[in-house]
Parts: structure tokens; C-alpha cells; sequence
């Protein structure tokens, strides 16, 4: 079983959909569980021919039935593996299944880091706590393996799998111009684009004060955010407060926003966190260079002055000098570019991500398996 927590479609989504379609049916039967509110996703699962089940789940708290069903799911279906993933998902998901009696329980909480600094001390000792009960935990990247570590997990409990993704639709030929022009931006101007939740993890605040900088130099750049989150009012006000109307455009959550990437000269990140992103690994794979935020394992996917740029998070100004660079020298931005689509080829693909986990799956069947 496959279970997970998010508030919107974003990248949780990304990755157990992507399990649930690469994973071999001829050796396993897949049941994903998943918020009830999330409808687009669970059609999504559906089309895959997995069993699928909507839980009343929230953020920390979830609703008596979800929990029920939760039990009821793992002590009569006896499923060999339950593969939980997000740190939401992984708090209260951990001990119901455990305490339904789960076989195997493997957790991947794509990012460590959480918001409020207060609970900082108490989310590690959760993490140590959790880790009695949790067979595997998996990191997408391996210097939060290492975290892990120093948090006091035992270090043959966790391993390191990158998130990897499917290249065929980035095989697809798209008419650039076409594209912007349907998101209502201009088709000849350049344009730096971010893909993420409007939320204090991405930092979008920052990509707009960013902006203010970089238009100051290049007039003719333009803009855009995709995504939706709790700052999109602050997002908008500043955008307004900045006289930057002609300028960012917030282009609202999309179902395929994987493809509209393509519409971009530069992608960006400017996160204060993360885990090994998709936004990243999808721009890399349309051949777009990108200015990430050196956090987590963004440096292991971007390699700097190589297939982008890596700056401090919150460094706005290092943040616009990069973004300029690419838009005033086209030949370096291809090139990057190139580079992107080439390290996603060799060390970021779906094939490899799934191989390694099967082989994990295997692992944790044996040392389960009677002498």
C-alpha cells in the first residue's frame, strides 16, 4: 500500500503517481490511499488501474473513520509492504499501521524541515521515536541522509533514493509561442518562470522581489508563477505594492504544470527547504538552466556554472544577477540547458528511481522471510 498527504497536487503526488504507474504489476498489487479532497488525483490513480482509497485526512489530524479505515486496510488486506510518504502522512500513518499489525512499513518523507523553528528539537525526537516502528526510511537526497543519521536513526535503517522522472513527455514537440501566448504572456519576450506552492517552503515572496531587480536591467523580461498556496494574496500585494502588473504574472495551480516549462527561457526555485525537487528535474528535462537555491538536494541535482546556478536562500540579489546572466547570453542558457537534459538522462530518471526501490522492496521481503 501506498499512502500520502497533501493539501493540493503537488509534488507528493508527483511521486507516489509516478510509483503507481512504474512499479511492475506483475509483481505487485498496488493499493494507494490518499486525501478524499484531492478529486483530480484520485481520477489520476484510478486511470492507473490501481485500487484506490480516500481518507478524511488532514494536515496532523485525521478524521475517526480515516483512521478506522486506515486499520481495517492493513490488518484484513495484509499487505507485505506499506510505503508511507510525506512527513504528514508519516506521523499518525506510521503507528496506526503498526499498531494494525504492519508486515513491513517503509516511509519517505520527501523534505525534513518543517516551518516553525519551536518545533524543530521536538520533530527530531518525533523522527527517533517513529523510527522504532518504521522498517526503511528513505531520503530523495543524501545529504538529509546523513541529517537523518545525525539525528540519531540507525544508519541501516535508512537509504537514499533520488526522485527520478518519466522523459517521454518531454519527447513531445511544443511551439513555444503558442504556449505562452495561451497563458495570456507575450510570445516574444523572455521569460523566467516558477513552478511550486505559494507557500513559505517555496519562497515565492522572494522570486517577486527578485523580479523588481532583475527589470530594472532587462524591461523586456516577463515573469510567471504556477501554483497556488496561503501566500497568494501576500504574493499578489506585493507584486502590486512593486508596480510589477506588467511584469509577474501568477498563473494559478495547473494540472499539467510540468509542461508549461517548456514556455520558459530560465527556470527558478527559490525555496528554503526542499527535498530533491520535481520542478528542477523537469525544467533539466525540457533543457531549460535554472537558478535554484543551494538547500537540500537541489545541489545535487543542479551543478553549478554547469546546468545552472546555486545561491543562498533569500539572496535576492544573487538570485537576479544569475537570472540576468541567462537572459543576457542565450548561448550559455542552451548550453546549461543541455547539460540539464543530459544529468537528468544519467542520474534522474523514473526507470532508475523504480529499480531502486524494487530492489529495496526485495531486500525487506527477504530479511522478513523464515530461515
Amino acid at each position: 500500500m501506498l499512502l500520502y498527504y497533501e493539501p493540493q497536487p503537488s509534488g507528493q503526488t508527483t511521486h507516489v503517481l509516478s510509483l503507481a504507474e512504474g512499479l511492475d504489476r506483475h509483481h505487485y498489487s498496488l493499493t494507494v490511499a490518499l486525501p478524499e479532497n484531492l478529486k483530480q488525483s484520485i481520477e489520476a490513480f484510478q486511470r492507473t488501474g490501481v485500487k484506490v482509497v480516500p481518507l478524511r485526512m488532514r494536515k496532523v489530524a485525521w478524521a475517526i473513520e480515516a483512521v478506522a479505515t486506515l486499520i481495517h486496510l492493513v490488518r484484513y488486506e495484509e499487505f507485505d509492504i506499506v510505503h508511507i510518504h510525506s512527513q504528514e502522512a508519516g506521523l499518525l500513518g506510521r503507528l496506526v499501521s503498526w499498531s494494525a499489525g504492519a508486515r513491513t512499513i517503509i516511509y519517505t518523507p520527501q523534505t525534513l524541515d518543517i516551518r516553525r523553528a519551536s518545533l524543530h528539537k521536538p520533530y527530531r525526537l518525533i523522527e527517533r521515536l517513529l523510527a522504532l516502528v518504521t522498517t526503511s526510511v528513505i531520503s530523495v537526497n543524501e545529504l538529509d541522509r546523513r541529517r537523518l543519521i545525525e539525528w540519531g536513526l540507525p544508519s541501516q535503517k535508512v537509504a537514499t533514493i533520488h526522485n527520478g522522472i518519466d522523459l517521454s513527455p518531454f519527447e513531445e514537440p511544443i511551439d513555444i509561442g503558442d504556449l505562452r501566448e495561451s497563458l495570456g504572456l507575450d510570445a516574444s519576450a523572455p521569460l523566467v518562470m516558477q513552478v511550486g506552492r505559494l507557500s513559505a517552503q517555496k519562497d515565492p515572496l522572494a522570486f517577486v522581489e527578485g523580479a523588481a531587480q532583475v527589470v530594472h536591467q532587462y524591461p523586456t523580461a516577463q515573469f510567471a508563477l504556477v501554483g497556488d498556496g496561503p501566500l497568494r494574496d501576500a504574493v499578489m500585494a506585493r507584486i502590486r505594492e512593486l508596480g510589477l502588473e506588467r511584469y509577474v504574472y501568477w498563473l494559478g495551480w495547473h494540472n499539467d504544470a510540468f509542461r508549461l516549462i517548456g514556455a520558459a527561457n530560465v527556470v527558478t526555485l527559490t525555496s528554503r527547504w526542499e527535498g530533491t525537487p520535481y520542478a528542477l528535474l523537469e525544467a533539466m528535462a525540457w533543457s531549460r538552466p535554472v537558478v535554484a537555491t543551494a538547500v537540500n538536494g537541489c545541489p545535487e541535482i543542479v551543478l553549478d556554472d554547469v546546468t545552472g546556478f546555486l545561491v543562498p536562500p533569500g539572496d535576492t540579489r544573487a538570485w537576479a544577477r544569475k537570472a540576468s546572466e541567462l537572459l543576457d547570453n542565450p548561448a550559455l542558457a542552451n548550453v546549461m540547458g543541455q547539460q540539464g537534459r543530459k544529468r537528468v538522462e544519467e542520474r534522474f530518471t523514473l526507470q532508475q528511481m523504480i529499480g531502486r526501490l524494487e530492489r529495496l522492496y526485495c531486500d525487506m521481503r527477504h530479511s522478513r522471510a523464515p530461515s
